[in-house]
């Protein structure tokens, strides 16, 4: 016995995990894409204490070309955003031609 299938697929998205570290801070990243177009890019940011434990320091986010960042007002947010733009160059850079 066949069954038909009630699903026609208009498309599918790649989901990426991926970690980047820089001096004490550690950025988790989550990405989606489909062939060669970013989605969407999250980006949780963590301070890193001797003692492993992880400290909230932002959130950065790309989505249908715009770009979102929410920090507690004690962090210092220049370097944060030039690691945000590394990070979306790269994984641009990585897309599918």
């Amino acid at each position: 016995m066949t069954t038909s299938k009630v699903l026609t697929e208009n498309s599918k998205t790649t989901q990426v995990e991926a970690i980047a570290r820089s001096g004490e801070y550690e950025y988790q990243v989550t990405y989606s894409y489909d062939g060669n177009e970013l989605h969407r890019l999250t980006c949780n940011i963590n301070k890193v204490e001797v003692n492993e434990q992880r400290n909230y320091a932002g959130y950065m986010s790309f989505e249908n070309g715009n770009k979102s960042m929410n920090f507690p007002a004690n962090v210092e947010i220049a370097p944060h955003i030039v690691m945000f733009e590394a990070i979306l160059t790269e994984v641009k850079a990585g897309l599918p031609a």
